[in-house]
């Protein structure tokens, strides 16, 4: 009787834990077939672009005509007389547009997620370009309460608002310096005061040396104007995340100095 109720126990063991057993995954590991992917919606990508001028302040009339373009295709859109554009009919997907309007720095929208079946939003900036550009830049090793700097001091023709100028820095070893994202290490906005011509800024050698510069490298600066609202005009390149600002005057002026 013992042997009986053994054997019994064993094979309503054995049932329970085949029922709990995991289906099979399938050969070599392949988890079976997999469901239908999801829908292909449609909808409508929309979105308003703010404008700036020289001093900052945004400009609320004469907003139409801007051109917004959806990267690698042909779609373009138009702003309207309120700065409001629109793209109907989109398929799901991710999209980077490209905002351009005449005498203005050109931006960009990136990496857009969008899921179609009705509304998505996405706004941004442009600047007016200055008109003027910087006209001289210097950089000397200087020492202040035993601290030392790099001094960045230049001049610009005076204006009737506050002016801005961005100094780039170029990188460790390497003699090309300008606003493209590759010849840049870091960058410094200076603001100037109404009608004021000249601009000052120390910038601490412990700066340098966390950008990878050693004592006594060379290092190269580049100054530009800028529009007077930096956020304007302006967008993060994804292959490096550096901020990159597109409403610059046209002519940079160049200095370096040593890194002591």
């Amino acid at each position: 009787m013992k042997t009986k109720l053994t054997l019994i126990s064993a094979i309503a063991l054995s049932i329970i834990l085949t029922s709990c057993k995991k289906p099979d995954a399938g050969p070599q590991g392949d988890p079976g077939p997999t469901g239908p992917g999801g829908p292909v919606l449609t909808g409508n990508l929309k979105g308003f672009i703010s404008h700036f001028d020289l001093s900052g302040t945004k400009i609320t009339t004469n907003l139409a005509s801007d051109t917004v373009s959806i990267d690698g295709g042909t779609q373009v859109a138009y702003t309207d007389a309120n700065g409001e554009f629109a793209f109907s009919g989109l398929t799901t997907g991710v999209y980077n547009l490209t905002v351009k309007r005449g005498g203005y720095g050109t931006t960009k929208i990136q990496s857009v997620q969008f899921t179609g079946g009705g509304d998505t939003y996405r706004n941004t900036n442009i600047s007016k370009i200055p008109t003027t550009n910087v006209t001289s830049l210097m950089a000397y090793d200087t020492v202040i309460s035993a601290i030392n700097y790099i001094r960045l001091r230049g001049m610009v023709p005076a204006t009737p608002y506050i002016q801005s100028v961005i100094v780039y820095v170029g990188n460790p070893g390497n003699v090309t310096v300008n606003s493209a994202s590759a010849n840049q290490s870091n960058f410094y906005v200076i603001n100037v005061a109404v009608n004021g011509t000249t601009f000052n800024k120390n910038v601490p050698t412990a700066d340098f040396y966390d950008l990878g510069y050693a004592s006594l490298n060379t290092a190269y600066f580049a100054a530009y104007t800028i529009g007077g609202n930096t956020n304007a005009s302006s967008y993060a390149d994804l292959s490096n995340n550096k901020t990159i600002f597109t409403a610059l005057g046209s002519t940079p002026v160049f200095a370096n100095a040593p890194v002591q």
